[in-house]
This record gives structure tokens, C-alpha cells and sequence, in this order.
């Protein structure tokens, strides 16, 4: 791994939070909606458990919501910095980019809900590897 491996990179890159290298999803393509929410039960690289307990994930309903949440404000905000706020043409707007982004928060609020409960080790990938 990498020395300038973050927290942040790997959530936004939807990645193991104990090894910052394995996938949390089978299918990479947050559009291709085919298998959209299919985890592997451990990741490839470290074996970290990604079911840790049944209904784990509800959590990151709340973060989905905090997420779009902030993004329609920003995008309030934008509306009304450049003078431009009318009702309908908000509403418009602000549904197109819950259906442009919705998909990708809806995986990285689950990338941000298991990465409050798992911290990072730099040693996960060499510690597996010598097990096996």
C-alpha cells in the first residue's frame, strides 16, 4: 500500500477501510444496477469481514440522507448566490442530480458507515498473506 494512503481516499474509492486495497462490491460500476448492493463476504486482499452482523448497513441509510441532504443545500445555495431560484426549475435540477449521484452515495455511505467501525492497518495484506 502506498505511504499517502488515507481514510478519506478509501472511502471515496469505496475500498476496504483495513487495507484501503479491496473492493466492497462485486460490481465496480455504480451504474450498472445488475448486483448494485452484491458485497463480497471478506475482502480479497485482507479477509476483513465485510457482514460483520445482520442489519449492520441501516446505519448508512442515515449517512445517504446526510449526504443528499447536503447536496441539495449546496445546490439551494448555488441557486440563490447566482439569483437564479425559482421553485420548479430547483426541484428540476436538484432531481437530476440525485439521479446522476444517488447511486455512487448510495455505496459510499456504506463505505463511510463500516469504515466508523474498522481502523486501517498498514500490515492487514502481509499479515493474511503469511496465515495462507
Amino acid at each position: 500500500m502506498s505511504k499517502n494512503s488515507s481514510i478519506f481516499r478509501s472511502v471515496l474509492k469505496i475500498k476496504c477501510p483495513k487495507c484501503h486495497e479491496g473492493d466492497m462490491f462485486c460490481n465496480k460500476n455504480v451504474y450498472q444496477f445488475k448486483g448494485f448492493f452484491d458485497m463480497p463476504d471478506y475482502c480479497p486482499k485482507c479477509n476483513q469481514d465485510f457482514q460483520m452482523e445482520a442489519g449492520f448497513y441501516l446505519g448508512a441509510m442515515f449517512i445517504s440522507y446526510a449526504l443528499t441532504i447536503a447536496q441539495n443545500v449546496a445546490l439551494f445555495v448555488a441557486f440563490v448566490t447566482f439569483n437564479a431560484y425559482s421553485l420548479v426549475p430547483f426541484l428540476i435540477t436538484a432531481a437530476i442530480f440525485l439521479i446522476i449521484t444517488g447511486p455512487y452515495i448510495l455505496k459510499v455511505s456504506r463505505s463511510i458507515w463500516i469504515a466508523f467501525s474498522i481502523n486501517y492497518d498498514p500490515n492487514a495484506i502481509k499479515d493474511y498473506e503469511a496465515q495462507h
